[in-house]
């Protein structure tokens, strides 16, 4: 009988140390989780407007980006397709397209109003745009430039579309 005693408490010892050590384990846990959080600081987003009209497209760029500046030759290059540094920008072809119907518009400003990076190696630059034309719905209210990258790292404009 004595035996059955001694087995007994060795059992009740082992399930208390069991059950600190579960808890003790918790913590610990808690306390790595909380060390290991790291925020992540967004870049800034230029808060400026940038307004282009037919006269007034320089070949630099405004921002010492080189997405953003993807972005500001988009705009440049659909005002006027045929400057220089138009034909040796990496753009989408409707940007080149050439007919008296287009309503291409020769004023446009815009303000950069988000940056989203998605999964599949693009980013995504959020603008709100005005311009005088109506160039199939791409230059007026949210317009999105659907940005990649070249394997030398090169930042180019592989798509625009709008949102309402």
């Amino acid at each position: 009988m004595k035996n059955k005693w001694i087995v007994v408490m060795c059992m009740l010892a082992l399930l208390g140390f069991s059950f600190y050590l579960v808890s003790k384990t918790k913590d610990a846990d808690r306390t790595v989780v909380e060390a290991d959080v790291v925020e992540v600081e967004m870049p800034k987003l230029p808060e400026q407007l940038f307004e282009f009209n037919q006269s007034n497209l320089p070949e630099e760029c405004a921002l010492d980006d080189a997405m953003f500046c993807a972005v500001e030759t988009a705009v440049k290059c659909t005002i006027n397709p045929t400057l220089e540094f138009c034909s040796q920008a990496d753009l989408p072809k409707f940007l080149f397209m050439q007919d008296p119907g287009l309503d291409r518009p020769t004023e446009m400003s815009y303000k950069i109003i988000d940056k989203k990076s998605l999964n599949n190696d693009t980013t995504e630059i959020y603008t709100e745009s005005n311009c005088n034309g109506n160039w199939f719905g791409l230059c007026q209210g949210t317009i999105i430039y659907v940005m990649a990258q070249k394997p030398e790292n090169v930042w180019y404009v592989k798509d625009i579309y709008a949102i309402e």
